[in-house]
C-alpha cells in the first residue's frame, strides 16, 4: 500500500542543488507518494535553519491542528557546521566535534520528525517540542560529504516509516543543545526588507509597549521604531515593530517594518544573525 509523506527541506543548499536534494528524495521515498517543499537558507548560519525550522516550517504546521491519520511529515534542518562555524572558518579535528557533529532524528510532540545536526542554532528553536531523540549513524562506509542529502535524507524516509535503509541506523540518545550567546538577532528577512526578530535567552523587557518606541541599533545604524498592532498600521515612511501570522513555539515574532519602504535597507542590510542592541534611553 501506497504511504503519503511531505518532507520539507531546511538547508543552505539551493540552486543546480536544490535538483540533487530533489532527485535523491525521489529515489530514497519511492515508490510511495511523496510531495517536497524547500526553504533555501542562502546563508551558512545555523539560526538562519533554526529558526526557518521552527518558525516558517512548524509553525505552519501546527497552524492547521493534529497530523491526520497516515499523514508523515518530516523536516530536514540543516546549516553547513560540518564544514565551518557560523563565521565561515574551516573548523578541524576535536574542535569540530566540539562544536555539535552528530546527526539526530527528532520527534516532535505534534508527530513531526526533524532531521538534521546538532550545531549551533539547528535546533535551539525547537528542543523544547522533542519527544523522542536518536542518533543518527551511516554505516555504508562510503565517503559522504554532501551529508544532508546522502544520510539525512533516506533517514528521514527510514524514521517516517516508508522505506528500510540497512545502513542508516537510529539509535536512541538524549538531545543535548549547547548554550547560545543570548540577545536579539536578525533571523530573516522577506523580499519586502521586513526583519523578523529572535529573542535568544532574555525576557521579553526588550518589547517596548502598543503605541511606544524604542531605539534600535544594528551594526552603525540606528532608527526609532514604535510598537504598533499590524503590519501597515504605521505611517509611511515609519520605522515600526509589529507582529504577524508568524509564530515561533505559540509565540508571535516580532519584526521591523517601514510601510512604504524597506526595513533591511533602513539598517544598510544587515546579514542573519546580526545582533540587534536596544539604545539606552
Amino acid at each position: 500500500m501506497k504511504k503519503y509523506a511531505h518532507v520539507i527541506l531546511v538547508t543552505d543548499c539551493g540552486g543546480s542543488d536544490r535538483g540533487r536534494y530533489e532527485i535523491a528524495a525521489q529515489r530514497c521515498f519511492f515508490p510511495h507518494d511523496l510531495r517536497t517543499t524547500f526553504f533555501e537558507t542562502h546563508s551558512m548560519n545555523t539560526l538562519h535553519a533554526g529558526f526557518i525550522t521552527a518558525a516558517h516550517a512548524l509553525s505552519t504546521v501546527d497552524h492547521f491542528g493534529p497530523l491526520k491519520e497516515g499523514e508523515r511529515i518530516g523536516i530536514l534542518d540543516n546549516a553547513a557546521p560540518r564544514h565551518g562555524n557560523e563565521n565561515g572558518k574551516k573548523l578541524r579535528g576535536e574542535k569540530r566535534k566540539a562544536e555539535g557533529e552528530e546527526i539526530y532524528a527528532l520527534l516532535l510532540d505534534n508527530g513531526v520528525w526533524v532531521v538534521g545536526p546538532n550545531a549551533g542554532f539547528n535546533f535551539h528553536f525547537l528542543q523544547s517540542r522533542v519527544r523522542q531523540s536518536y542518533l543518527v549513524t551511516d554505516t555504508s562506509g562510503m565517503v559522504t560529504p554532501f551529508r544532508s542529502m546522502e544520510v539525512m535524507v533516506p533517514a528521514l524516509s527510514k524514521v517516517l516509516g516508508i522505506t528500510e535503509w540497512p545502513n542508516i541506523e537510529v539509535t536512541e540518545k538524549p538531545l543535548v543543545v549547547g548554550t547560545q550567546k543570548p540577545g536579539l538577532f536578525v533571523a530573516d528577512w522577506d523580499k519586502h526588507g521586513n526583519m523578523y526578530i529572535v529573542s535568544v535567552g532574555q525576557s521579553q523587557d526588550w518589547l517596548p509597549k502598543l503605541g511606544e518606541s524604542r531605539v534600535f541599533n544594528i551594526g552603525d545604524k540606528i532608527a526609532r521604531l514604535r510598537c504598533v498592532d499590524g503590519i501597515f498600521a504605521g505611517n509611511t515612511g515609519e520605522p515600526t515593530l509589529t507582529t504577524g501570522s508568524l509564530k515561533l513555539n505559540g509565540e508571535s515574532v516580532h519584526y521591523m517594518v517601514v510601510v512604504g519602504s524597506n526595513a533591511r535597507a533602513l539598517f544598510d542590510k544587515p546579514s542573519v544573525g546580526a545582533e540587534v542592541i536596544i539604545e539606552q534611553e
